[in-house]
């Protein structure tokens, strides 16, 4: 690179210089310009500036440029400002502005929405609206509209979002898209739907934004039949729409929809599907139980990231492939991939599932010593479940009283359950009455200790229990809902 810009001649330097100034060759292209002395062109660090990936490195090339006795000018700011609305720099964002004030570059349009946007990013809403109401009348247009809508919607006030979106003297898809996309964040899906209804034009982004919202709402099934309208009516999908149509059947366990998402994905995007969008269809795959297609997409994927390795054990470890989630386990690691916590989630339900202790015990401490992981509520909990499943009831009790961490209720709850599953009465009294102490309004703890005598044919003791529940008026109904059909004991 440094040879074709210190090559080129005059009338193509620029040129060079543009094609430089990548992100991804940004260090290279400021060393080479700044020991050639190019940098004392405001056009070349501009160049630069736009791309510079953050705020600092722009805070660099700007003095640069006063270093040189030369001024920014609305395109330095605007791109400057710019890289504020990537990585929040409130800072930056107001001595910027600042700047463009005093070089009265503060009223063109690029400087002023770049403005809008730095502050939104650093979450100083107030500034925002007080230029905003500066510009409002003569200055904003389409992009700074919206982008007060985009804002309010962001810091959670789409009340306010709604009367921008309302007082907007003209608005664009991407305007109604923000306003869609706002009511769909916060569950306002009536709102949501009525707005959608009223579109004059909808791209791939509306209906994206409809099908997320309602999948995040828990409303799948009607997520599905927009997914299912949008290509009906011709609109081709963009990849969030398809991951979110294939998480609603992931959720609804619907392998049959979920097999017509993935064949339309292949079929509309020819093979060329994102590793994201790859992720998802195995994650659908495992969750529904139709592990060979999950294996068969993940075998085909040329690159794969953590979390497709993840998706895969996990779907493995849950449809009877445990000892398969191990070896793919060894197969992530000898690819150069990390391990992360989810990772040791699917392999301790994988050897929870199969028995494997001494495994899931060799794991577990190889996610601590080894990848430094230090386990969550949900490991431990596995932890509890594969030594309990496996009949190692007191050997669970000590694991719990060793813990580094206060051990939650539902740790206690499971060690309670191995116990009466294993006959361990005595062990599970003193772990069911633990539990009480810690959650004396809960009723399943005492409906757990009562199924505990009785099925060690301890009547009276039982009878004691029952007459505790009652003298203290603790609700029977999460009793219900915990331990099902064991309840009988208690009625």
């Amino acid at each position: 690179m440094a040879s074709g810009i210190f090559g080129a001649q005059p009338s193509t330097w620029l040129a060079a210089v543009a094609a430089a100034a990548k992100p991804a060759s940004f260090r290279r292209a400021h060393a080479v310009l700044l020991t050639s002395g190019h940098l004392s062109s405001r056009s070349s660090i501009n160049s630069l500036l736009r791309a510079a990936s953050s705020p600092s490195a722009c805070a660099v090339l700007l003095r640069l440029l006063f270093l040189h006795r030369l001024l920014p000018d609305h395109i330095s700011l605007s791109f400057s400002l710019h890289s504020c609305s990537r990585i929040p720099s409130h800072r930056l964002t107001s001595l910027l502005h600042s700047l463009a004030v005093r070089l009265g570059h503060s009223r063109d349009i690029y400087v002023a929405n770049a403005a809008v946007t730095g502050y939104f990013t650093a979450t100083d809403v107030a500034s925002a609206d007080r230029l905003f109401a500066e510009i409002a009348k003569d200055v904003a247009d389409v992009v700074t509209w919206t982008t007060m809508v985009t804002g309010h919607a962001n810091v959670g006030d789409v009340n306010r979002a709604r009367w921008f979106f309302e007082a907007m003297p003209v608005r664009n898809v991407v305007s109604w898209n923000a306003m869609l996309g706002a009511y769909a964040r916060v569950g306002m899906l009536s709102k949501a739907r009525e707005l959608f209804d009223r579109m004059p034009e909808r791209n791939a982004a509306t209906w994206s934004s409809m099908i997320t919202g309602l999948l995040q709402s828990g409303h799948c099934e009607e997520a599905l039949r927009v997914f299912g309208e949008m290509v009906a009516c011709g609109a081709t999908p963009n990849e969030s729409g398809l991951v979110s149509a294939v998480s609603a059947c992931a959720q609804l366990r619907s392998v049959e929809y979920g097999a017509w998402v993935h064949a339309y994905a292949e079929r509309e995007l020819r093979g060329g599907m994102s590793i994201v969008l790859a992720t998802a269809i195995i994650d659908m795959y495992g969750k529904c139980g139709s592990i060979h297609n999950a294996v068969r997409v993940f075998a085909s994927m040329p690159v794969r990231n953590i979390y497709t390795w993840n998706s895969m054990i996990a779907g493995l470890a849950m449809n009877g492939g445990e000892r398969q989630a191990l070896s793919l386990f060894w197969k992530m690691q000898f690819a150069g991939v990390r391990p992360n916590h989810v990772t040791f989630i699917g392999l301790l339900s994988a050897c929870s599932h199969s028995g494997l202790v001494d495994e899931g015990r060799w794991l577990f401490d190889m996610m601590i010593e080894d990848f430094g992981i230090q386990p969550d509520p949900e490991h431990y909990g596995l932890m509890v479940d594969l030594l309990g499943r496996a009949g190692r009831v007191r050997e669970a009790v000590y694991f719990v009283k060793s813990m580094p961490v206060e051990p939650h209720p539902g740790l206690w709850g499971a060690l309670a359950s191995a116990c009466k599953i294993h006959g361990e009465v005595e062990l599970g009294e003193e772990v069911a009455k633990k539990l009480i102490e810690l959650e004396p309004r809960h009723g399943s703890r005492y409906i757990l200790l009562s199924n505990l005598y009785g099925a060690a044919n301890r009547w009276d003791d039982m009878a004691t229990v029952r007459r505790l529940l009652k003298r203290r008026k603790v609700p029977k109904g999460t009793g219900n809902a915990v331990v099902g059909n064991d309840s009988q004991y208690i009625e």
